[in-house]
Formats: structure tokens, sequence, C-alpha cells
């Protein structure tokens, strides 16, 4: 984007002298959506309204592996921390067209209007925005907007193969001035060696001369590790003319980082017989993910306990993190206390998200706990850690799959067992053969630091509401808010001194904590505050193992931690070798790995819904009407297998006429006989008969599926109709054929599908594409997805994580069920449809979820052309061509990729309808 186009989306300055009243309310409409440039999360909504602020193998061999976890293609995310934090309404999204017609009213050109109206909106309908793109690319003249808008937008949805494929049409120049930083991006995350060079060409001959995008190159440049590049870009961001305030604070919070990577410090010399500590902090170069949670601090606190608990210790380092660690020894409940010879402990500040870029002595011993899943700009997870820590985890989270790369599985496990704060992470690493155990959360153990003897909360004392709304009843309480920006700006002292006046004034400034965060129930709970732990999901995937626990388990668990932990921190203290720290943690943690595999490999209760699957597939069967072909084509071989086609569609009474033209695309393209399939809802005879007389030469089979009640399928989609489900039931139906090929009607066949149909499937049940979006290709971050909806049973979540994991091999890749060629023969033999149909009512699943529980990595995977998506990759040669999604080829009110070939199949068919309507 220009210079001067930025200013004007930013500042609202128009091109014209004088506004209409039409244009200025436009105007307001669009400045209340924009800002995603510097708010690339917006689905992280802010502070609680009225919420106060808080009170006043070996390492060499890490540090080259490590290359390959830096730049991860994909980032799938897990449900992450948006649970956990407060709620707010959101408005629906204006309109394309308001927005568009906004941004062109104040002077833009087409195509800076498109992708600035894209890039400002903090919510878009996509489907709509993706049609008027598409529309644009059509148009010579606007393709260069069309091809930028759909760029990013397929970058905003996580189609980075798409975005990539469509921001390198537009050429460097082009690309300089409408999407500068988004052609970075795409670059970076499809590993293309030039845009690095090409961007900072950009910044050093002036192409991009705006503020902000050149603190975006700069962020970018960055985390690709073109160090003196993202100096550049920041240096001329600095003197931009339109730099702005909030820039200029992004600058100074990149600016030392930039600085650390390109001038790294020597780290501190430690003492011949002193040991090396880590502390944890948490601060990043990503502003978004640079800890504003208190609840962080926390755990660090809980962590040092078991350092601290270590009688005579005598801490050194800088100043800044020895004396409020200095605080907390002297906080020490004497019960707790391990008698020991003591020793000296050097202490060094180690960034949670960041430790590649701190300076860490050889040996550095640091305890792992919690999640590591901060992706910085979303292109690079930090893990694993600094070649220099020889980490113990302990109390660690799994949130992201997609950060479970192979070096970070082969790190885990060198570096095992690993102590895990939930259940969920125990399966999802037990699963990836990582050894692994139930630990707990670290929190519960940070009494260790708050003294018993305190004053209680005096009578009539007022509850506080944590990150919680309080009730209307409860009007007399305070609120306070665990996130606020002075956590993200503080030091480590300061924030750590926060912390533990929160704490203990949880126990005795107030009459009881009512809190939704699992980082304040923990820690209030362990201290003897009265606490009411009220979280907003109870299936959330942290709360395995913690939410269930009662008063006795949760000291159970503070025990085990305390008694797992002090055996290998008693070794280092003691000065012990590496090999020595991790047999003894080894050994001490044994007995806990078993019971966790013993737990990992327990059988999963086999759902049951409340109807009889046998019934329903023998009441299903007893409506089968067979319609045999008037007009039969002739089987004959040439060379290879040439039977029937069978084929099977699901449909309700709306598709009647989309039925048509799927058929149609089927017959018209192939001489095999066809049989069809067809599972309906809302049907009658008076549909058999018009099929047949319109598809002389096709053999139906008609199966009524009317009434079947599959439970509440949470997992639905808007677009989407029950009668999917149906499907599910085809191996059963089915007896005599033992292959079938699957095909949505939202899907059009353009090439004869006999050799599809013909595809090898090598002893697996099924053939399908994989999913490209990164939101849906990991096939456990799909189901971990799903648990979200289960918040009424968290055990039917726990109990699907469990018979996933137990199910599939680690690393799996989930698929798209709208086309599927099926080998019936095999679903009959592993009892596909009675194990599998009730997992819809017990887990919410829908039937492409249910039919990748079932699969999983066990599927043939199928060429890109036989199930092409227009609306996420640019598709050359289909072979069958599926508009998944909310938008159709039939829909008339916008345009449509490839939908000339759904009117071609219509015209095709055009006059077999009008021969049957004379008839």
């Amino acid at each position: 984007m220009s210079p001067a186009s930025r200013r004007l989306a930013a500042s609202g300055e128009t091109a014209h002298p004088v506004q209409t009243a039409d244009e200025m309310i436009a105007e307001a409409l669009l400045t209340a959506s924009t800002d995603l440039l510097h708010n690339p999360h917006p689905d992280r909504p802010g502070l609680l309204p009225g919420a106060r602020p808080l009170p006043t193998p070996d390492q060499e061999t890490w540090a080259s592996a490590k290359e390959a976890n830096r730049q991860p293609r994909e980032v799938w995310s897990a449900p992450d921390r948006a649970a956990d934090r407060p709620f707010q309404e959101r408005p629906e999204p204006l309109s394309g067209d308001a927005v568009l017609t906004a941004a062109l009213r104040r002077g833009l050109p087409v195509d800076e209007a498109v992708t600035t109206s894209i890039r400002n909106a903090r919510s878009l309908d996509t489907s709509q925005w993706r049609s008027l793109c598409h529309s644009l690319m059509a148009h010579p003249e606007t393709r260069r907007a069309g091809v930028a808008g759909a760029a990013l937008i397929a970058q905003r949805v996580g189609l980075r193969e798409l975005a990539w494929d469509l921001l390198r049409q537009l050429g460097p120049d082009d690309a300089a001035r409408l999407a500068p930083a988004e052609y970075l991006r795409a670059g970076i995350a499809m590993a293309n060696p030039d845009v690095a060079r090409t961007a900072s060409a950009w910044v050093r001959h002036g192409f991009v001369s705006d503020a902000a995008v050149l603190l975006d190159l700069a962020k970018l440049l960055f985390i690709a590790d073109e160090l003196p590049a993202a100096a550049e870009a920041l240096d001329a961001a600095r003197h931009a003319a339109d730099l702005t305030e909030q820039v200029q604070a992004s600058i100074d919070h990149l600016a030392p980082w930039v600085d650390k990577a390109l001038r790294p410090a020597a780290p501190a010399r430690v003492p011949t017989g002193h040991v090396s500590f880590a502390v944890i902090d948490y601060k990043a170069p990503d502003e978004n993910v640079a800890s504003s949670n208190i609840g962080d601090t926390v755990q660090t606190i809980a962590s040092l306990g078991h350092l601290l608990r270590h009688e005579g210790l005598r801490l050194h380092g800088d100043d800044a993190v020895t004396e409020p660690v200095r605080f907390l020894a002297d906080r020490v409940r004497s019960e707790h206390v391990v008698p020991g010879p003591g020793a000296d402990v050097q202490l060094t500040l180690v960034q949670r998200d960041m430790s590649r870029l701190d300076a860490v002595p050889e040996n550095t011993w640091m305890l792992a706990f919690g999640w590591y899943m901060h992706s910085q700009f979303d292109l690079r997870f930090d893990f694993p850690f600094h070649e220099n820590l020889q980490p113990l985890f302990v109390s660690f989270h799994v949130n992201k799959h997609a950060i479970l790369t192979p070096t970070a599985v082969d790190y885990l496990k060198a570096h095992g067992p690993i102590g895990c704060r939930d259940w969920t992470t125990v399966h999802l690493l037990l699963n990836a053969g990582v050894p692994a155990f139930f630990s707990g959360c670290l929190t519960t153990t940070i009494d260790t630091v708050f003294p018993t003897s305190f004053e209680t909360a005096p009578a009539g004392a007022p509850a506080v509401y944590v990150d919680t709304p309080v009730p209307e009843h409860d009007a007399g309480s305070e609120l306070v808010t665990h996130l606020h920006p002075s956590v993200r700006r503080n030091d480590f002292g300061r924030n750590l001194h926060t912390a533990v006046e929160l704490l203990d004034a949880y126990r005795s400034r107030y009459s009881r904590v009512v809190t939704s965060r699992l980082h304040a129930f923990l820690p209030s709970w362990a201290i003897g505050a009265d606490v009411d732990f009220q979280p907003r999901n109870d299936a959330d995937i942290r709360f395995a193992g913690l939410l269930d626990a009662d008063e006795a388990g949760r000291r159970a668990m503070q025990s085990r931690i305390r008694d797992v932990v002090a055996p290998a921190m008693a070794k280092i203290l003691a000065g012990a070798s590496r090999d020595e720290v991790y047999a003894t943690w080894g050994a001490t943690v044994a007995d806990e790995v078993e019971r966790a595999r013993a737990v990992h490999t327990a059988p999963v209760p086999a759902p049951s819904g409340t109807c009889s699957v046998d019934d329903v597939v023998a009441g299903v069967r007893a409506t089968r009407v067979l319609v045999e072909a008037a007009e039969p084509r002739a089987v004959h071989a040439t060379g290879g297998a040439a039977g029937p086609l069978n084929v099977a569609v699901a449909l309700d009474g709306n598709l009647r006429s989309q039925m048509e033209v799927v058929v149609a695309g089927v017959v018209r393209h192939t001489d095999r006989p066809v049989r069809v399939v067809a599972l309906t809802r809302d049907h009658t005879s008076a549909d058999h008969d018009r099929l047949a007389g319109l598809f002389p030469e096709v053999t139906f089979e008609w199966y009524a599926c009317d009434g079947i009640d599959y439970g509440t399928v949470l997992g639905m989609l808007k677009h989407i109709t029950v009668a999917t489900m149906d499907r599910l039931l085809l191996p059963e139906l089915l007896p005599h054929l033992d292959r079938v090929l699957y095909h949505d009607l939202d899907a059009l066949s353009v090439v004869d599908l006999a050799e599809l149909y013909d595809t090898d499937l090598g002893g697996a049940p099924l053939a399908a594409r994989p999913s490209i979006s990164y939101n849906y290709r990991h096939g456990v971050g799909n189901v971990i997805r799903s648990t979200r909806l289960l918040g009424h049973d968290p055990d039917a979540a726990r109990d699907l994580v469990l018979a996933m994991t137990q199910r599939h091999r680690y690393g799996y890749q989930g698929f798209n069920a709208g086309i599927l060629l099926l080998d019936l023969a095999v679903m009959r033999a592993d009892g596909f449809t009675r194990e599998f149909v009730p997992y819809a009512e017990r887990y919410g699943l829908n039937d492409q979820d249910v039919l990748n529980a079932y699969a999983g990595s066990r599927y043939r995977v199928l060429d890109a052309r036989w199930n092409a998506w227009p609306t996420q990759e640019i598709v050359a040669e289909p072979g069958l061509i599926h508009w998944a999604g909310p938008v159709k080829p039939w829909h008339d009110d916008r345009y449509i990729l490839l939908k000339e070939h759904w009117a071609a199949a219509e015209a095709w068919l055009a006059p077999r309808r009008g021969r049957t309507v004379a008839k």
C-alpha cells in the first residue's frame, strides 16, 4: 500500500472536501472496524469492563536440530486461552459492500481499497469477500485488486499455500504497494528463499515508507533471522513521516530484541562449584504473546519453591533476579525445608518463549512447566529450548499440536520422562512415543513460600471475583483481573512482588475468591483461601485430572510433585552430572510413568446412543426401492476392471435439483454402468420416477432416512443438514456392495470417474483428500477442537481424547469427507456403523468428524484433482470440483469460481428435463 493510502486508512482523512451524511456514516463504520494491523488477534478480547488493575540427545545436537523447528509451515491453534478470557459480545461484521464503498469514497484506488478494507476489518464475512475478489479477478482491469484481496483473505483464514500462490502473481512492485507484509509473511511460511531479500530491497530503496508497514516487515525479518534487514526496517520506521505514538511504542518494544539477536551477550561466568539454574520469565518480541497474565508469574513462584526449600542455598547473579528470589527464600515454610549441605546457585533469567536469545551459561538446569506454545508472529515456536538448558519437565502442557514436530518429540524423549499438568497432555505425549506421567499443576505447591501465619479476612470482608462478572446479588464484592498491560511492561521482580501481594490479599483481605482462572484457583486453594472455581468450560483440555480432583486429590497432587522433584533437585544442587540427574529423575518417576501407561491403554467405554443402530439400519433397509435402469449400459472390459460405478448421495428435500446435476456430471463423462444409492429425507415416489425418467441408463436404489435421530450433533456446520449423517449407515445398508463412491451434492465431476473409482485402496477402509487449511489438517487437533463443545459433559471430552490417542498414530492428518471412496467390506468387517454412529450422540461429532475418528491415519490419500476446492486453492485441471463451504455454485447472488462447470452440467441436463416434463 502506498504511504498516502495508508495515511488515509489510518487517519480518517478523505480525498473529498465535504462529506455527505451517508459518507460520514460509512466512514464511522469503517473506522470502527479497523486496526487489525496493530491487533492481529481480534479474537482475543481486552480487559473485563469494570475490572481494576492488579495491586501495586547432547546439547550440540539440539542446537542444530532446532533449525527445522523454527518455521513450521502451519500453526494449528487448538483451544487456546480464549475460553479463559472475559466474555465480550461482538457486533455483526459489516458487509463487504459497505466497507469497500466507504474506502472508495475516501479516494482510494480499487486495488488499495480492497486490500485496505480486508486488512483493517476486525471481522469479515469471508465467503462474501471471497466472491467479490474472485469476481474482480475475472476481469483484466480489476484482476490485480482481486488477486491481492483473495490472497489476504486466504492468509487470514489459514490457507497459507493459496495466499502465497496468489501473492507471488502480483510481482514485487505491486506486492510492495498493496501487501508487503502479507507477501513477506506468506513467503516465510512457505520457506521461500528470496522473499527476505525482496523485502530488504523494498526498505532500502524506499518502495515501502509507511511506518506501520515497515514495523511489520521488521518483525517478520527478525523472526526469519534476517537481523540486519530487520534493524534497517526498524530504523526506516523510526524516520517515517507518518510515525505515530502507537507505532513508536511497538518499535521501542521490538528494537531491544533485534539488538539482542545482532549482538548476543556472553553468558555470565559460573564459578567452579556453583550450580547454574534458570528462572523463567515471560517477555517476548511479539507484543501479542508476551504475557500480560500475572498467573504466569504465579507459576514461576511455585517453581522456585522447589529450589528454595533446599537448606543453605547461597544465591548469586544479577540483583534484578536474585533479590526477588531471596525475598521468596525468606518465606519458605519450615515444614517444607529439605535438609542438606547447601549450595552456591547462579541464577539466570530465561524467557519462556524466546530462550534462544538469552545468555545462558552451559549446563544450566531449569524446571520446565506450563506451556510453550506461543508462536512468535504466528510463524515460529521457540522450542526446543536454548541448547545450554537442561530441563526437568513437570506440569508441562501441550495446547497446540503443531508444536510436536519430529524434532520436538525427539527432544522430549531425550529429556523425559515428562511430567504433565493434565491427562490430555499425557495421552498426546504417550501417543507420540514420549514417556510421560500425570504430575498435576505446579501451582498447588506454591504454599511452600506462603507462611501459615497470616491474618485472615475480617468479618464482613467482601468477596473478590477474578476475571468473572460479579453477580447482582453480590454487588458489594470487588472485581480483579489477572490480565493487565502492566504485567507485560514490568520487570521480573516487580511482577513477582505483585503476584505475592495479590495472593496474600486473596486469603487476608477477601472473604472468598470466585474465579474462572486455573492459576487463581489452585494457588489460592493451596495457600488457604476460600475459593470457588467456576470454569467457563468444564471440558477444557487443560482441566483433565485437575477439575475432577477433590480436596484429597489436590493434596495428593501437591505431595506427588514435591516427592518427584526433590531427589533430582538435590542431585542438581550437589553438582551431579547430567546423566546422574536424569537417571535419578527417571527412577523417581518410573512408577508414575507405568501408572500413566496403564491409564492410557485402559479400555474406553464404547459409546452408546439412545436408539439401536441395528434397528435403525433394519428400518431404513425396509424402505429400499430399487429402480433398475430402463436403458442399461453394457458391462465391458477394455484392459481392466469395468464394472458399474456405485455412487452414493445423501440429501433432504431442498437439494432435489442439485442431485440431478450431480448425477448428470457422473453420467455424461463415463460409458460405465452407473448405480446411484440415494439416502433421502422428504422424498416420495414422484422423485424416484423423475430421476428414472431423467437418467434411464442409471439404476437407482432409494432409502428413506426420515425420522432418524442422531442425538444432538454439536459439531454440525451451519450450511449442512442432518441428512449428511445418513451416509454413516452405508456399510450396513448395502451388504450387496463392496465399494461405493460417496459424492457430496456441492461437488461435480468433470471427467470420467472410472479412474477414481478403480483406485486400489490397499486394505484401507477409504480414500480421501487431506485437509489443507492449518486449522483442520491436524487430526488430533480436530479432536481437541471437538472437545470444546462438550462443556456439559467433561467425561465425554476426556473419553474422546483417550479413545483417539489410543486408536490413531501420532501426527495423522484430518481429511475432507466430501468425496470418499469407501471399501464397504472393510468397514463392515470393522463394525464401523455399530461402533461409530453412537459417536455422534455421545461426543457431538458430525459425520466428517465421525469418519475421521474411525479412519484416522488409515486412509488412502487421494490426488488433489479428485476433490478440488476452488475456494481454498488454485485449481488447474480438476477431475471433481467441490465447492466446500457455505457458498455454492447454484447461488445467483455472488460470483463463484468454476461455476461455469455447474452451468454446463445444467445445460447438458436441460433437454432431458424438457423431455421429462413433456411426458
